[in-house]
């Protein structure tokens, strides 16, 4: 039970996958359907191109319709009627394809697609919502928000999560600067007087104490200097606030929206890569660009790690634990540029560094050093473009000096990014590198992704600071 709670992405993706083998199942048996012969045997290279064409693009369309937003907080009615909404533009695209004679669907096989595709995806999500509502009220798979305010904001959330399994949402409890004045009214709810923990004064210790996924902000825009410092202190641990509005003053440029039984949130920062599709694109570019660069890289690599074990002695890749998603630590792959030494994990390296090989300093003015990240970008540690990794003693020490620092944490470090092509790496002004970290975070798009590859690739301000 503990894997569901903690790999609920995980369930997803298998649910993704399903959905994928489910189409083209569909198209196959609606194919024999018509013709009452063998799909493999009866196949034309016109049929082959609209399959190639049409699946794919139906499986991007069913996946942007059901991932738009958040699913855990998604409704049943509101998965079904993306469904039927998708169904609708399936019919539409056959008869497109029919329409300027790329293939012909007769409409027995469209009848048949829909059918077997309309049942089928039905059917699986309410067994899922079913699934994950049962395990829900058993206490597994769920998310842990602690309120800020108990005041009317503060309980509508409450009863309305209370209510249902179907969120995956437990309320720890309250913080409210007005909590005894709370339990010694003898009107306010009994059942919520144990749940008010404390004054806000608490929140910080909460945070380091206590598992907390989001804090959710319920109090009056009276008191605006006190949001602003809860919020800082909420991002200062890289936990995600939200607020219930009207508390436009203190959001984002784009902050994120999202309802739960007709009641809106609004989170501090919108991040586009918490959309499961938006990640399943970006993921897609991160293995296809890796896979292929490691490929035809193979023997300039072979050059690189001959040259490095005849110039210095030790090993031809440095490795080092780095911060990465969600603040988990992993190793990052570099190749060695400096002679071994006991400062590596704790000294970043400076322009006129002693450390450094003859071939090192090569390496680390043309970001030749940093391509073995390929490997860690195909296993999952990194992407192709998101904030850079730092050292875990820099993380430390950073994110005691930047307020917003742990928020570039919230999507996968990358080889290169948005900091990095506007000049500001290696021992560039931090603040700065954050700012442009959280500009990527809150403005993603795929076009960003290939456009910042493609400065990395011309632009001299990414070799700025390249010690």
């Amino acid at each position: 039970m503990g894997f569901l709670k903690k790999n609920s992405n995980i369930l997803l993706a298998v649910y993704v996958t399903i959905d994928f083998l489910v189409l083209i199942g569909s198209f196959i048996i609606a194919f024999y359907l018509e013709t009452r012969s063998n799909f493999f045997y009866s196949i034309s290279t016109r049929l082959i191109f609209s399959g190639i064409i049409i699946i794919p693009s139906l499986f991007f369309m069913l996946q942007k319709f059901e991932f738009s937003s958040k699913y855990r907080i998604k409704s049943l009615i509101d998965v079904l009627r993306n469904i039927i909404a998708f169904e609708f533009i399936t019919i539409t695209f056959f008869y497109v394809f029919t329409l300027f004679g790329f293939y012909t669907f007769s409409n027995d096989f469209v009848l048949s697609f829909f059918i077997m595709t309309y049942s089928f995806f039905v059917t699986e999500r309410i067994i899922l919502k079913l699934f994950l509502s049962f395990m829900r009220s058993r206490g597994y798979n769920y998310k842990i928000y602690l309120i800020i305010g108990a005041g009317p904001l503060g309980l509508k959330l409450y009863n309305l999560v209370k209510e249902s399994n179907e969120f995956g949402i437990k309320i720890l409890g309250f913080l409210d600067d007005y909590a005894e004045r709370f339990i010694s009214n003898p009107d306010y709810p009994e059942s919520i007087k144990s749940l008010i923990i404390g004054t806000t004064d608490k929140l910080e210790d909460m945070l380091k104490l206590k598992k907390i996924d989001n804090v959710i902000i319920a109090l009056p825009m009276l008191v605006e200097d006190k949001i602003i410092k809860i919020t800082n202190i909420c991002e200062k641990y890289g936990i995600k606030a939200e607020l219930i509005p009207d508390y436009y003053k203190i959001t984002s440029k784009t902050p994120s929206v999202r309802m739960i039984k007709g009641f809106p949130l609004i989170g501090i920062r919108n991040v586009p890569l918490e959309n499961l599709f938006n990640r399943l694109l970006k993921r897609l570019l991160d293995i296809s660009v890796s896979l292929l660069a490691l490929i035809l890289l193979t023997p300039f690599f072979i050059i690189i790690m001959i040259a490095i074990k005849a110039t210095s002695k030790g090993p031809v890749f440095f490795k080092q634990k780095r911060t990465g998603f969600m603040q988990k630590e992993f190793k990052i792959f570099k190749f060695r540029t400096m002679y071994v030494n006991a400062e590596a994990d704790t000294t970043q390296a400076s322009k006129n560094d002693p450390r450094k090989t003859l071939v090192g300093d090569f390496l680390r003015k043309t970001n030749i050093d940093e391509l073995p990240q390929l490997i860690n970008i195909l296993i999952g540690d990194m992407s192709l473009v998101g904030p850079r990794p730092h050292m875990i003693k820099q993380t430390e020490e950073f994110y005691q000096i930047y307020d917003k620092y742990l928020v570039r944490h919230w999507v996968k470090p990358g080889l290169t990014g948005w900091a990095q092509v506007n000049g500001w790496r290696g021992d560039s002004d931090i603040g700065m590198r954050v700012k442009y970290d959280i500009d990527y975070i809150e403005n993603w798009t795929f076009f960003l992704d290939i456009k910042i590859i493609l400065l990395t690739i011309v632009s001299n301000k990414v070799r700025k600071h390249a010690y």
